[in-house]
């Protein structure tokens, strides 16, 4: 029992408020939803509900959900259980007792082909759109990390070699340059990922008018909403799938990245993956070899 976190639990409001404490802002917002929907479902305390008040919420979000939308709900109120045990506040975690519904791996759909990331990027209108979609595909970051980058973050290293994905944007670019930059990610963690030198040279070209890298034409921090409108709109002058997101030029890094030979245990690192097995996951989206090479048909 964590006696300093349960001295200062004393509703599950409480309880919510600690257990979202360490979560980015993303997660606060979905988690704080969907605790809201369940216990206005449920319109009893934690320590009152019974297995059966977890099956009865399970049955209406299959009535009105997406399996995978059940599946993160079901998640996220498992976690709260668990959280409120590992304390001291609750005795039993009822939410052991429901398991997560399976569901179809559709990451495969989430990767475009290399061809399709250069011309997402090349349907940019600004050298600042350029800048952000090069850095969320070229390293991985995630949307709220570009959101949260300021200059103090970035730092020029010497030997950071320019990335073939990018060969094109800037050929004329030394290898010599390039740089490192802090990343404030998920779950409060900070991890230094290196700057290709061609995507590193477009960040240099951007005003420092803030403390933020990327600035909103007013003057202020881009949002996550911003940035979200920006790739469909260059998803569609691309004309490339119309459900193209920022994280699909995550999932496309991490896919491209194995296929040239990136190791998982980096890969794992530059993502900033807390577990291996979620690395593992790009394994299997485009495998060299599979059985039917060895059927003759």
């Amino acid at each position: 029992m964590n006696t300093n976190v349960l001295t200062r639990v004393d509703c599950d409001r409480d309880l919510v408020y600690l257990w979202l404490g360490d979560k980015s802002r993303t997660t606060v917002v979905c988690y704080s939803s969907i605790v809201t929907g369940f216990f206005d479902f449920i319109n009893k305390p934690l320590s009152q509900v019974a297995i059966e008040d977890l099956q009865l919420w399970h049955r209406r979000l299959q009535l009105t959900d997406k399996p995978s939308t059940v599946a993160n709900k079901i998640r996220a109120i498992k976690s709260l259980f668990s959280y409120g045990v590992k304390v001291g506040y609750l005795e039993v975690n009822v939410g052991s007792y429901i398991k997560c519904p399976k569901v179809k791996e559709k990451l495969a759909q989430r990767i475009l082909s290399e061809e399709d990331c250069l011309k997402l990027i090349e349907a940019t209108k600004s050298e600042r759109d350029r800048a952000m979609l090069c850095l969320m595909y070229g390293c991985g970051l995630r949307v709220s990390e570009v959101c949260s980058l300021t200059w103090d973050d970035l730092q020029p290293c010497a030997g950071a070699h320019r990335h073939s994905l990018f060969a094109n944007v800037d050929s004329a670019l030394p290898n010599g340059e390039g740089g490192r930059c802090n990343v404030f990610g998920k779950g409060a963690k900070t991890r230094v990922v290196l700057v290709p030198a061609s995507v590193w040279k477009l960040i240099m070209k951007q005003p420092r008018l803030i403390d933020a890298v990327f600035v909103s034409r007013t003057g202020r921090p881009l949002e996550r909403t911003m940035i979200f409108r920006i790739v469909k709109a260059c998803a569609k002058r691309a004309e490339v799938s119309q459900k193209a997101s920022c994280h699909w030029l995550r999932h496309s890094h991490a896919s491209h990245a194995i296929e040239s030979g990136c190791n998982l245990r980096l890969l794992q690192k530059s993502l900033g993956h807390s577990k291996l097995e979620t690395t593992e996951r790009y394994l299997h989206i485009n495998p060299e070899s599979g059985s039917s090479q060895f059927i003759n048909i």
